[in-house]
């Protein structure tokens, strides 16, 4: 990195570290983003743009179509508007259209600001985003949101039962799934070979190698855990899969959850709730968080939301210049 990148990421690690200093997982935060700020950097266009008291980095492979990430507002409120002033400048001047974030490189990383919180400590995947980014996004007039949520449960037996039709219907068309407690380098390719394909027409989405991803996620491999990953299979062939973390001893976070586009709208996710709770259950998971569901999701749609509590919530935009 050049001396004015390495002072940027430096102040940006000082201004998280100071807001979020109380978080018990900043530590492992800041290290999934200085390997953001290192992917980040590859793009063909970037720009650095801070104060002393606010940073963002834009950046994008086609410069009509720029992001905005590594975002720290300014701590005065009256310095504020002219920060943005200043970063939109700087998107028009390099020619861009159009402005989408907040986002850290790829959606394999943290994004989204929060804009509703019970106030309980961020867990691994979210974004620790300033209190007031949300509200002062919206006041730019974002030309479109993109909304999402986590919810926790904590009694599985109403949406297993509402899931096992499906799950039964699933199985007689030779649908399987396996549960796996590890995550081999061979398990591990095989997903990674569907994520593109199942998420690649998502908000924002940049495929990054299978080298790279291995990166991400290198804590997990050799790790054992009661539920790492489901595999979703359809005569034989893998379609899909959903991603766990253990968060306590009693209480899994359910990460993703994806399938194949020509086996969506069949009910094989509605299915796959099936087993993710009946197979938590089973190995003394009392608890469970689904995490950054978007809201237009169509599996959660259909599942009973009245034993569900939502404990956060959050945004990310897009502003047409």
């Amino acid at each position: 990195m050049t001396p004015q990148e390495e002072n940027f990421i430096r102040k940006f690690t000082s201004l998280t570290t100071a807001v979020h200093s109380h978080q018990p997982l900043l530590k492992a935060f800041l290290q999934t983003m200085h390997f953001a700020f290192y992917k980040a950097n590859t793009s063909k266009f970037k720009y650095l743009i801070e104060t002393e008291s606010a940073t963002c980095l834009l950046f994008g492979n086609e410069v009509n179509h720029l992001q905005f990430g590594f975002f720290h507002l300014p701590t005065k409120p009256e310095e504020r508007i002219p920060f943005w002033e200043s970063i939109c400048a700087k998107a028009k001047e390099a020619g861009t259209t159009s402005l989408a974030g907040p986002i850290q490189a790829s959606t394999y990383f943290p994004y989204r600001f929060i804009t509703e919180s019970d106030g309980r400590p961020f867990f691994d995947g979210e974004y620790f985003s300033q209190d007031f980014a949300h509200e002062f996004m919206m006041a730019q007039n974002p030309s479109k949101v993109q909304y999402y949520r986590t919810g926790e449960r904590d009694r599985f037996d109403g949406v297993m039962a509402v899931s096992k039709p499906y799950f039964d219907k699933a199985s007689e068309m030779g649908f399987t799934i396996q549960a796996h407690s590890s995550v081999s380098p061979t398990l591990f390719s095989s997903v990674f070979q569907l994520i593109g394909k199942i998420f690649g027409s998502n908000w924002s989405f940049q495929q990054i190698s299978e080298e790279e991803t291995k990166l991400i996620y290198a804590s997990e491999f050799g790790k054992n855990s009661r539920l790492m990953l489901h595999t979703y299979h359809l005569n034989g062939q893998m379609i899909g899969f959903c991603r766990y973390v253990e968060h306590d001893e009693k209480t899994i976070i359910c990460k993703t959850l994806g399938l194949l586009p020509e086996y969506q709208k069949m009910g094989l996710g509605n299915a796959g709730v099936y087993t993710m709770h009946a197979d938590a259950k089973r190995l003394g998971y009392s608890h469970m968080y689904y995490a950054l569901i978007y809201d237009g999701n169509r599996v959660q749609q259909n599942m009973p939301k009245d034993d569900s509590v939502i404990f956060r919530k959050y945004a990310s935009y897009e502003f047409e210049l």
